[in-house]
């Protein structure tokens, strides 16, 4: 099958090795990774290791990538990325991956990548063809992996989808989202997964709907043509929200105003241009 084909050579090529995290010992180290990443303490971690048991015990994807280099140390101590999935309801072949995370010091090695593909592989196997994942919208690393390196899109904005977050990532922020949809065997999809060419849209040039006045949001005005229109988002959004919360406050309100606003008019995220710095979205039903 071409997708596990995929997702062993991503393996392969991250030095990892992606395996399905079924032990209680698993679960624990599996807590204990998430707390880590998103920086909650161990007190209250994104979720307890009885939790994904539970959820390991009733089928979900919960797996996790461990470092081959370190072959001969204990498992949890080469746990470099997590992610869990949930399958969706009867007679929709679709499962929801509820959190993935990659530990900070795997950046830059196609960890996440790595385990992606294995998810994808393994919802195929399984029959399901969507995968739905949320995001923040400004995070611009996430929004490139997801858009540009997945082959992703996103139709739905949701404002403040799951309330005050206590932990380090968000901080004291909203938690607007983008809902994710991947359509597992479309075009975009397969040419970033099996062919390793990452999902641009090709397209002329986009009209600027949220640009950047420095480091603040820069307002344009409306879009008035039915070409693409590009939405841009700060460079690095977490360390702007310790260094001066407001003005990441402001870039969430006209993100939310902005790119909120274009996709409930019927427009689409088709990319992600890194060297803009910005989503880029289609109108005219496409």
């Amino acid at each position: 099958m071409a997708a596990r084909a995929s997702a062993t050579r991503a393996a392969g090529t991250a030095g990892v090795r992606v395996r399905a995290l079924t032990s209680t010992a698993d679960s624990f180290a599996c807590e204990r990774f998430l707390a880590d990443v998103w920086q909650t303490g161990p007190e209250h971690p994104p979720l307890a290791a009885d939790v994904i048991r539970a959820m390991a015990d009733a089928g979900s994807y919960v797996a996790g990538a461990l470092d081959d280099r370190l072959e001969g140390t204990p498992d949890e101590e080469r746990l470099l990325a997590a992610g869990i999935g949930l399958w969706g309801p009867p007679g929709r072949p679709e499962m929801h991956s509820h959190i993935a995370g990659v530990h900070a010091q795997a950046r830059g090695r196609d960890v996440g990548f790595a385990l992606k593909l294995d998810q994808r592989a393994h919802a195929l196997e399984h029959g399901a063809h969507e995968i739905t994942w949320t995001f923040d919208p400004l995070v611009a690393r996430n929004a490139h992996f997801n858009v540009r390196k997945l082959g992703g899109g996103a139709q739905a904005y949701l404002i403040d989808h799951y309330g005050q977050l206590s932990d380090g990532l968000n901080g004291t922020d909203e938690t607007d989202r983008l809902l994710l949809r991947w359509e597992l065997l479309g075009e975009r999809a397969r040419s970033a997964c099996e062919d390793g060419a990452q999902a641009g849209v090709p397209r002329p040039a986009p009209e600027v709907a949220l640009g950047r006045d420095g480091e603040r949001p820069g307002p344009r005005p409306a879009p008035t043509g039915a070409g693409p229109v590009l939405v841009s988002v700060p460079h690095d959004i977490e360390g702007l929200r310790t260094r001066d919360p407001e003005l990441a406050g402001a870039w969430r309100l006209a993100v939310r105003e902005v790119l909120g606003g274009l996709l409930a008019g019927g427009a689409q995220i088709v990319d992600f241009d890194r060297s803009a710095g910005g989503y880029v979205l289609a109108r005219g039903g496409r």
